[in-house]
């Protein structure tokens, strides 16, 4: 966000990075940029996560212009950016420290303008999401409150400033999927979470067409919004890809596509669509800039893109991420992926070492890492033909993953309840995503009556497979007793996204009067 000047355009910028409990990542905050235009190179090159050009540009701006304080706001989004992307203790916690200060200059913008609250309004909304991040839940639920009021301000104030529209969006959506530890706080404070309220509010800024330069900016970044959302917590993939396609097509989008974010963003939405060979295809084709700034998740995303193709190449990608990856999440998780490459390549020794150190390194706190450690913490690797089956599956492969269960028999691929479980679920999974929900169904069926009471979450995704299902058909009485099915049952793989996915589909329901 950025000090208003008279004499300059605005400019709105935020960008959301989804991985955590929901995995959603932080998008852009508004600026203001001179007539010179060395603003917006330099927010060109953070786009890129070139930072040191960034950096260089601003310094060229404060000695021509040092009454302009956009540069200070620039630098802010670098820190956030940095300390989002690595994850790093020390980053986050140079963020808090400085947080006074941003705010300080801040306030002293012109109340006059209507960027004044939307400003506030967005820094608030940063610093809720990377509290909420490095699981300062209570601190990032007051953050969000306090952008809720700076929105609220502005709107009444201004009630025709586009602008706004998108940041009270995302506060709308985060309010209603925030996990159930620290929702009553915004309860407390009255921000009523709504997903489609939230999605219409943003999609009104991405569709704009107008001139206005700054209004034109904030489309691309709520297109940024929209692909990190529906990626994360959206029903179905023809929304994701539509999503996608617009901001591809999107004016003065070509100059972000080489951004590792937008890499980033538009692997997410084609792994969501089961398109695995277009993710790899996206990911081998990306050149990263040697002066940029690394996001090794990339690295880790393209070993997982490998694995679905049961290329067990894939294990050297997984090592370079937990070489040098320095952040909290994703670690046991690769060692994990680490683990099953040297299982499904018959090294059953090298899969229990993997293990251990899944056991041991890295956190719990995001639901891949709780399910690798729930593994590892086990007694019983996962059986072949159901873990090809499984990454197959993910990657779009549905015949493949069907003739890998199929074409053996029940007694080879079944040695425990949980296989038997997992089996059924698994069946029903290809099925839903080869288009026979009649089949899905009956196996989902099956998975929820014998395994609600189990600590797994095939009973938990079937329940919510089957609200999607029903759901598409428009019975929302039937969607809905399966979405609140999912959020009562206990287990402790994936909850935290699996219940932020039946809470949306209950909001979206409820929001057609249903």
């Amino acid at each position: 966000m950025f000090l208003y000047l008279q004499t300059v355009k605005a400019l709105n910028r935020k960008l959301l990075f989804l991985f955590s409990a929901f995995c959603f990542f932080p998008l852009l905050l508004s600026a203001q940029l001179d007539p010179d235009k060395n603003c917006l190179q330099a927010y060109q090159h953070i786009l890129n996560l070139q930072f040191q050009e960034a950096q260089r540009i601003l310094a060229t701006e404060r000695a021509g212009h040092p009454s302009n304080v956009t540069p200070v706001y620039l630098d802010n989004y670098i820190e956030f950016l940095a300390a989002f992307i690595k994850e790093e203790q020390p980053l986050y916690d140079q963020f808090r420290k400085d947080q006074a200060r941003k705010m300080k200059i801040l306030e002293k913008a012109d109340q006059n303008s209507p960027y004044y609250h939307y400003y506030l309004g967005n820094m608030h909304l940063q610093f809720a999401i990377l509290k909420g991040k490095f699981g300062d839940y209570k601190s990032a639920a007051f953050e969000f409150n306090h952008a809720y009021s700076e929105f609220e301000q502005n709107q009444k104030k201004y009630p025709g400033f586009l602008p706004d529209d998108a940041g009270l969006g995302l506060v709308h959506v985060l309010a209603a999927v925030v996990p159930d530890t620290y929702s009553w706080v915004l309860k407390l404070f009255g921000i009523e979470g709504n997903v489609q309220l939230g999605l219409a509010e943003i999609s009104h800024v991405a569709e704009y067409e107008g001139t206005d330069e700054s209004i034109k900016i904030g489309r691309l970044e709520a297109l940024f919004y929209l692909s990190f959302i529906d990626s994360g917590i959206g029903k179905n993939t023809e929304s994701s890809l539509r999503i996608l396609h617009s901001f591809e097509k999107a004016e003065g989008s070509s100059s972000l596509q080489a951004s590792p974010l937008f890499v980033f963003v538009k692997v997410s939405i084609l792994n969501k669509s089961h398109r695995n060979d277009e993710v790899l295809q996206t990911l081998e084709s990306y050149q990263a800039n040697p002066s940029g700034f690394r996001f090794c998740y990339l690295d880790y995303l393209t070993g997982l893109a490998k694995l679905n193709h049961l290329d067990y190449s894939a294990d050297r990608y997984f090592i370079k991420f937990i070489k040098d990856f320095r952040g909290r999440n994703y670690i046991k998780a690769a060692y994990q992926k680490l683990a099953w490459c040297n299982l499904l390549n018959g090294d059953p020794k090298k899969y229990e070492d993997c293990m251990k150190l899944a056991a041991t390194r890295g956190n719990a706190f995001i639901d891949a890492d709780k399910q690798a450690l729930h593994e590892a913490q086990g007694k019983q690797s996962p059986d072949v033909f159901l873990l090809k089956a499984r990454l197959l599956c993910d990657g779009g492969y549905y015949d493949l993953a069907l003739h890998e269960l199929l074409d053996h028999s029940v007694r080879e691929i079944v040695s425990s309840s949980r296989d038997l479980l997992e089996y059924q679920y698994r069946l029903g999974r290809i099925y839903q995503e080869s288009g026979d929900f009649e089949k899905a169904l009956g196996y989902f069926e099956k998975t929820i009556r014998e395994g609600k009471t189990q600590p797994y979450y095939y009973a938990a995704n079937a329940a919510l497979q089957c609200g999607l299902i029903y759901e598409g058909r428009k019975d929302f009485q039937n969607a809905g007793k399966y979405y609140r099915i999912c959020l009562s049952l206990d287990y402790p793989e994936y909850k935290t996204s699996l219940d932020q996915k039946a809470k949306a589909g209950l909001q979206r329901i409820k929001d057609v009067g249903h």
